[in-house]
C-alpha cells in the first residue's frame, strides 16, 4: 500500500490504537509511549501491507508484536535504572527538604497516588530503609525501589513547574444530588452530597475521565483526601473506576444548557396544549361542582388552579404505567425489570425528593440524579418548595404544588397551618373551605370525570419525554447514555410542574388573583 494511504488509515484509527495501549498500561504516559511505538512500527511496515482488507489485521499484529518488545524493553530498563541511579538522583528529595522549595516539595507530595505517597513519606520522611518500607507496605523490595524512582522524576518534573489550580479549587459548582423512591432511605447515602466535595468530583469527571492527580489539581484538593471520597462514590456505584487510574462519573446530571434548552423547546407546544386541556376541565366543572364536595362554590379559577396539579400527577402516572408495560412487552422471557416508584414522591427545594437505588437501599427500587445549577431569580418554570402528596390531618391528605408563577401569599403552602387547623369546622360545615375538600368516593368520582383530561395529560407527557429525551442524548456523556431514558421517565414530572403552570396562565385559561386566595391544591380523605 502506498505510504499516504497508511497515514491516512492510521489517522482515522489513532483512538481505536491509542484505546489498545491504555488498555495494556498502568499510566496514560506509557499508554502515548506505547502508542507511538505501534504508529511508528506500521508507518515503517507499508510496503508489507497488500491491501485495505488486509490492514486491520495487519496493523493488531504489529500492535501485539510491538506490546511484547515494549513489555521486554520496559523490564529491562526498570531494573537498570533502578541499579544505576546516580546518588545526586537518590539524594535530590533530601536536598529539597532543607531548601527553601519545601513548599512546593509539599505541594506536588500531596499530589501523588497513594502507593507513591506511601513509599516516599515512610522512605524520606520516616527514615525507613527499603526493606522495612516493603515489610510496612506489604509489597516487594523491587516495587518499593519502582516506586521511589518514579516518585523522584515525577516531583522533579513538577517542582519545575507553575500549577494552577481548577476554577473549582476556589468556586465550587453548584450540585443537588436526589432520588426518587419508594420506602424507607439510607440517610448516609441521603445526605452524602451535603459537602461540596462529592458533587464537584462528579462534576469534574462527567464529560471526561480523570485521575486522581488530575481531580487534585482541579479541585486543589491533596490525594490522600480525594482518595476516601472517590472510594464511597465508587461503593454507592456513582463512579466508575477505569484503566489507566481513571474515573467517571455514572450519574445523570441535568446541566444548565439541557435545562434551558429543554424549556424553550417545551414550551413552543405546551402552552396550547395545556389550555385545550384546561378548557375542557372547565367545560366540566358543573357537573364537578354537582357532587357537593366542601369548596364546590369556589371561583372557576381557584377550582382549575386546584386540580391542575392532580390532572398532571394522574397523567404522569399513566404515562409512567403505559411506559412500563411496553417495557415488560419488549423484554425477554426471564429478565427482571425495575420497577417504576410510587407516583407519592415529592419534589423541591429543602425536601427530600424520595430516593431509592437497590444496591444501597436494601431491596428497594428506584433512581437518583444531580442538577447542576442555579435557579436564576425570576425564573418561574419550577415548584418552589413542593410538589406530591402530604399528610394534612387525621386520615386527610393534599395533593397540591407551589407554582412558582404564583405570588407566594397564594401557594398552598402559605395556607398549609390554616387549611389543617380549620379542617374540623369545614368538614361539620362550620366553615368555608378555601380549597376544595372531598371524600374518597367524591375523589374517585372527580377522577372518573376528568378521566378524559388525565389521559390527554398522558399523551402530553409523552410528546415531553420524547423532547426531553432527544435534547439530553446531545447533552449527556456517552458513558451514561443508556440511562437516561429510565431516569428521565421517573424525574420529568419534577421538572415540568412549575412549567405546566407557566403555560396554564401563558395560555389565557388560568389567571393569577389579586387576593390570597390559597391555590394549587385539594385535600382528600385516604380512607
Amino acid at each position: 500500500m502506498e505510504q499516504e494511504k497508511i497515514s491516512a488509515l492510521v489517522e482515522e484509527n489513532m483512538k481505536t490504537i491509542f484505546a489498545y495501549a491504555l488498555s495494556r498500561t498502568s499510566h496514560r504516559e506509557d499508554a502515548e509511549d506505547l502508542a507511538g511505538d505501534i504508529i511508528l512500527a506500521i508507518l515503517g511496515s507499508a510496503h508489507k501491507i497488500r491491501d485495505d482488507k488486509a490492514f486491520f489485521g495487519y496493523i493488531w499484529a504489529i500492535a501485539a508484536n510491538t506490546y511484547r518488545k515494549y513489555l521486554y524493553k520496559k523490564s529491562r530498563l526498570h531494573y537498570e535504572e533502578l541499579d544505576d541511579e546516580t546518588a545526586d538522583d537518590a539524594d535530590f528529595i533530601r536536598d529539597i527538604l532543607h531548601s527553601e522549595q519545601l513548599n512546593t516539595l509539599r505541594r506536588e507530595l500531596a499530589l501523588l497516588s497513594r502507593e507513591y505517597r506511601e513509599c516516599t513519606l515512610a522512605y524520606y520522611f520516616e527514615g525507613l530503609s527499603c526493606g522495612e518500607t516493603a515489610s510496612r507496605l506489604h509489597i516487594s523490595l523491587e516495587m518499593v525501589k519502582y516506586y521511589l524512582f518514579k516518585t523522584r522524576k515525577i516531583l522533579k518534573e513538577g517542582i519545575s513547574m507553575e500549577r494552577e489550580f481548577g476554577v473549582k479549587s476556589y468556586q465550587p459548582a453548584k450540585f443537588e444530588f436526589s432520588a426518587v423512591f419508594s420506602g424507607g432511605a439510607n440517610m448516609a447515602y441521603q445526605n452524602l452530597f451535603n459537602r461540596k466535595l462529592p458533587g464537584n468530583i462528579l462534576l469534574s469527571t462527567y464529560y471526561t475521565p480523570a485521575t486522581i492527580r488530575q481531580l487534585a489539581i482541579e479541585l486543589g484538593v491533596a490525594s490522600v483526601y480525594l482518595e476516601d471520597e472517590i472510594s464511597v462514590l465508587e461503593k454507592y456505584g456513582l463512579l466508575t473506576a477505569l484503566p489507566g487510574g481513571r474515573y467517571q462519573a455514572r450519574l445523570v446530571i441535568f446541566t444548565e444548557e439541557y435545562r434551558d434548552e429543554f424549556y424553550r423547546t417545551a414550551q413552543h407546544s405546551l402552552t396550547a396544549e395545556v389550555g385545550a386541556i384546561l378548557l375542557n376541565v372547565s367545560k366540566k366543572l358543573p357537573e364537578l361542582r354537582k357532587l357537593h364536595f366542601a369548596g364546590n362554590r369556589l371561583a372557576d379559577n381557584c377550582l382549575l388552579w386546584d386540580f391542575l396539579f392532580e390532572l398532571t400527577l394522574k397523567g404522569r402516572g399513566l404515562f409512567v404505567q403505559g411506559q412500563k408495560n411496553a417495557s415488560r412487552d419488549a423484554e425477554p422471557s426471564g429478565q427482571g425489570q425495575q420497577k417504576a416508584s410510587d407516583d407519592t414522591g415529592t419534589s423541591g427545594q429543602g425536601q427530600q425528593k424520595a430516593s431509592a437505588d437497590a444496591a444501597v437501599y436494601r431491596d428497594l427500587d428506584g433512581i437518583c440524579y444531580g442538577e447542576a445549577y442555579d435557579t436564576p431569580e425570576g425564573d418561574v418554570c419550577h415548584a418552589v418548595s413542593f410538589a406530591g402528596y402530604c399528610p394534612v390531618k387525621g386520615s386527610y391528605a393534599a395533593s397540591y404544588a407551589d407554582y412558582a408563577i404564583l405570588p407566594a401569599k397564594n401557594r398552598y403552602t402559605a395556607h398549609a397551618g390554616d387549611i389543617a387547623a380549620g379542617l374540623d369546622a369545614v368538614l361539620a360545615g362550620k366553615a368555608e373551605a378555601v380549597i376544595p375538600v372531598v371524600s374518597k368516593d367524591q375523589n374517585a368520582a372527580i377522577l372518573e370525570i376528568l378521566r378524559e383530561e388525565i389521559s390527554a395529560f398522558a399523551g402530553l407527557y409523552e410528546k415531553l419525554y420524547d423532547c426531553a429525551f432527544s435534547i439530553l442524548q446531545v447533552h449527556a456523556p456517552e458513558s451514561i447514555r443508556q440511562i437516561t431514558g429510565s431516569v428521565l421517565a421517573k424525574v420529568l414530572l419534577f421538572q415540568t410542574v412549575g412549567l405546566i403552570g407557566v403555560c396554564a396562565v401563558r395560555s389565557g385559561v388560568l389567571e393569577i388573583p389579586e387576593d390570597g386566595q390559597a391555590l394549587g391544591g385539594f385535600v382528600y380523605c385516604t380512607e
